[in-house]
């Protein structure tokens, strides 16, 4: 039986910017969908709602969402939230809702089911009259350094267990995708070839992915574990199809044309490389061929475990991003490179009743590469909120004729105290926006070991030209945190989960009983297109 091992070269070429950005992107799906068994309980219930300006009317992001049933939220972009109970709610259930610079309120739960617009007004602030300390008097760099030297005192280092939802959405577009032929020993790679798939090539994916897991340790990324409970994509089939018909004419072509035992040259410009037949994906499956699918079981399970270890390893990162465990102080290049930035002393604001300074801070050289504001409250100088963003290009790799530029990056951290009156993070978000782009020659010869005289079989000369961009927002919401000593975490075991659920379009039932992030309008209304 033919191995139906193919020459999939043009394909990664095309795919080149997912291959270069989007790392993470495509996991194999198995075959199995994982159906979820109880999707809510009769006696749980929901309550969702909306954050408003009180005079703009203008959606407030970001606002604490706070319960006192123990289920703790923010809201998007959008001010929008979503509370879920394990029991149905009483008067006794509220829910307290804060933002920077406006007055709290706190509402009754069973309100929030008959009323889902929430008004903050914002909050006036007289310096000259606000509180009669010190506080006013001190300079941002003071404020600043008394932020340092209370780290490791105000924020918490012990076990936890947490309950942590992350979203994930990733947005790429293709402006140019273009092959030029230059010469072909096999005929059927032409130029008219190549021209019709161009024209198969999509030209944007976009592609989301949601998490819930749970964390177990302390700050020492020694002491981490990381369960996946729940988890489901969503992107476009069409796209995945449109490369699957891409690969399967070209598959044909190879069978015919290619011997079995041949390797391939690739070389562009002065870079040679062989690659073995053997080395590349197959793309045609025979049910009769044992070893074949023997082939597919095992790459299953590779990416069932790839997508376990890369998972987890995110949690761990985003939950030691901030915090450097050994020296116990903030890893913000802002804190550890102060001498670096200049600070202005914005205000003096509020979050309900607790004061809080307004820091504005850019770099003193044209060199630097952020700039951002701190949130620093004015009684324990706590960091409690920090956003950043780049200043100009981050990266700009331009190397014979491949490029590479981070355009953008937009920073968030927001912090919150626990039931030890310690500070954690809550939330967490990054943003990114890069472009890439090909355009060299290629040439792929083909050899066969076993050929008498000369090795050389078929060329393929073309130039190849691509260019496209890429948008990738991560967010990060710490729902839930309870205590934990070491012996609970000792017992606690990493299971592996099994491959994300594959959505056409985003269910919010999916996540019914559950505390996540409310989605943006976007992500609602994603669907693929010519769903049948």
């Amino acid at each position: 039986m033919k191995d139906r091992k193919t020459i999939i070269y043009i394909i990664v070429l095309m795919k080149f910017s997912r291959l270069l950005i989007l790392k993470n992107m495509f996991y194999r799906k198995g075959c199995m969908i994982i159906f979820f068994l109880v999707l809510t309980k009769t006696s749980s219930q929901e309550i969702s709602g909306i954050v408003l300006d009180s005079i703009t009317k203008q959606p407030i992001s970001f606002a604490n969402i706070i319960s006192n049933f123990n289920k703790n939220t923010i809201t998007n972009e959008e001010g929008r939230f979503r509370l879920f109970k394990d029991i149905l709610f009483t008067n006794r259930d509220s829910v307290y809702v804060s933002s920077i610079g406006y007055n709290s309120l706190t509402i009754l739960a069973t309100d929030l089911i008959k009323e889902s617009k929430i008004v903050l007004s914002p909050k006036i602030i007289e310096l000259e009259t606000v509180i009669v300390t010190n506080r006013e008097k001190l300079t941002a760099i003071q404020i600043i350094n008394k932020v340092k030297e209370n780290v490791k005192n105000i924020f918490d280092f012990d076990y936890k267990n947490k309950r942590i939802f992350r979203r994930r959405i990733i947005m790429s577009d293709f402006d140019k995708a273009m092959i030029d032929i230059k010469k072909s020993s096999i005929k059927e790679f032409d130029q008219i070839f190549m021209d019709s798939i161009n024209e198969t090539i999509p030209k944007e994916n976009n592609f989301y992915i949601e998490a819930l897991y749970d964390f177990f340790g302390n700050r020492d990324p020694n002491n981490q574990k990381v369960n996946i409970l729940k988890s489901a994509e969503l992107l476009n089939k069409e796209n995945e199809v449109s490369f699957k018909t891409i690969q399967n004419k070209i598959q044909s072509i190879v069978d015919i044309k290619v011997k079995r035992d041949s390797y391939f040259k690739f070389k562009s410009g002065i870079f040679p490389i062989d690659i073995e037949r053997e080395g590349f994906d197959f793309m045609s499956i025979d049910s009769t061929d044992n070893t074949q699918l023997e082939k597919i079981k095992n790459k299953k399970i590779e990416e069932r475990n790839d997508f376990n270890l890369n998972h987890r390893n995110y949690i761990k990162n985003v939950s030691n991003s901030y915090l450097d465990h050994e020296n116990k102080e903030f890893k913000f290049e802002v804190f550890r490179k102060s001498r670096k930035f200049n600070f202005r002393l914005l205000k003096l604001s509020y979050i309900g009743y607790e004061p809080v300074y307004v820091i504005e801070y850019f770099p003193k050289s044209s060199r630097g590469k952020y700039k951002g504001r701190l949130f620093i409250h004015a009684d324990d100088f706590a960091l409690i909120r920090i956003d950043y963003q780049s200043i100009g290009f981050l990266r700009n790799f331009n190397f014979l004729g491949v490029f590479y530029r981070l355009d953008k990056r937009l920073v968030k951290r927001i912090f919150k105290k626990n039931e030890n009156n310690k500070y954690e993070l809550y939330f967490a978000e990054n943003y990114y926006e890069s472009s890439f782009g090909l355009d060299r020659p290629l040439k792929i010869i083909e050899k066969n070991k076993n050929v008498r005289g000369r090795r050389k079989q078929n060329q393929l000369s073309m130039q190849l030209n691509f260019t496209g961009n890429n948008k990738v927002k991560t967010e990060v919401i710490f729902i839930e945190t309870n205590m934990i000593n070491i012996y609970d975490y000792n017992r606690v075991k990493e299971i592996d989960s099994e491959l994300p659920v594959e959505l056409k379009k985003y269910d919010p039932n999916f996540w019914a009983g559950y505390n996540i992030l409310e989605p943006k309008q976007i992500l609602k209304e994603f669907k693929v297109e010519n769903e049948n």
